[in-house]
């Protein structure tokens, strides 16, 4: 009689270096993401700017283009992007609206950022979402899930959540996050407004989202 032997899953190693590297990227992008767009809370005596889009469609918003590391887009001309960082085949972007991004100490902010990095075999699109997530709220950031649907980006098949909360300030913030995988490669859209609602600046991030392709 044989006796047939399980096959037993390869260890994850706490030595693999590739991991590490990746884990370490991911820490970084959510650094940026936090330092542009939560972080630099202005002071309450700082007057706000009205950063709303809310009168404006997309097709009224004249726009620049970002082609890079695999990735199409277009956003508001009068936006700026703050990050640009490639390695290997890992993105990060951030654009943000011209007053956020000019005055660290606006009251207001609005910014779009793109996530792309190599899967890792030993997590999930989920994980990686999740891990994004949590990497915002040990910020001290306090945000809760109020939205979740499948959506479509262009041909391919994603996932939408919508998050709602306080940053570490107490000032009021609003997240939305779009991930999906594609050969291999996990892609994080995430929207982020502070002392504002998404709503407010819609067609400005309506007019990246739509146009967001994959090279």
């Amino acid at each position: 009689m044989k006796i047939q032997l399980k096959k037993q899953e390869p260890k994850k190693r706490s030595g693999d270096f590739r991991y590490k590297k990746e884990a370490l990227a991911l820490v970084i992008a959510v650094l940026i993401a936090l330092i542009v767009l939560i972080l630099t809370s202005g002071s309450p005596g700082t007057p706000q700017t009205n950063q709303t889009a809310v009168n404006q469609t997309p097709e009224q918003i004249n726009t620049k283009i970002y082609s890079a590391g695999g990735i199409y887009l277009e956003y508001p001309e009068s936006w700026k992007v703050t990050t640009d960082e490639k390695e290997d085949k890992n993105v990060q972007v951030v654009i943000q609206d011209p007053t956020s991004a000019n005055n660290p100490n606006s009251t207001q902010a609005a910014g779009f950022t793109v996530f792309k990095v190599q899967k890792d075999p030993y997590e999930t699109v989920e994980q990686r979402k999740d891990s994004f997530i949590e990497g915002i709220k040990s910020s001290g950031a306090n945000i809760n899930e109020i939205y979740s649907n499948n959506t479509n980006i262009n041909g391919i098949n994603a996932v939408e959540k919508v998050y709602d909360g306080t940053g570490p300030k107490n000032e009021k913030i609003q997240l939305k996050v779009i991930y999906f995988e594609q050969s291999d490669i996990i892609y994080i859209l995430a929207c982020l407004t502070k002392g504002m609602p998404l709503e407010n600046q819609k067609a400005n991030f309506d007019v990246i989202i739509n146009s967001f392709k994959l090279q």
